[in-house]
């Protein structure tokens, strides 16, 4: 791949990738991109921006729920479905858990 400033052979070579987000600086390990020799100008071919873009979403996440941004609801859910097949067995609805058809709740 020929550099689009100078013309220079650019060479593949494997970096860091750092990026400003929300307050914080998050880092990507082990990113391959191109950089020229000459001028330094540096090329990041699709796969990686994809990758990179994937990895600091998935970053964004985990800091929004570590601020408690975002909730994880997977916990409520079975929580509430407990709740509600220990009803059921109380209003006599079911009589042993192991009666309970598959997915009576959905």
């Amino acid at each position: 791949m020929k550099c689009k400033f100078c013309g220079r052979e650019m060479r593949k070579v494997v970096t860091p990738f750092k990026r400003p987000v929300k307050g914080e600086c998050l880092k990507v390990k082990d990113v391959e991109v191109y950089r020229c020799p000459g001028c330094g100008a540096t090329y990041f071919p699709r796969e990686t921006i994809e990758w990179c873009g994937k990895k600091t979403g998935e970053r964004l996440v985990e800091v929004a729920k570590e601020r408690g941004y975002i909730k994880d609801f997977r916990k409520e859910v079975v929580e509430q479905l407990k709740k509600d097949l220990e009803e059921a067995i109380r209003r006599g609805d079911i009589k042993k858990r192991k009666d309970v058809p598959f997915k009576i709740f959905t």
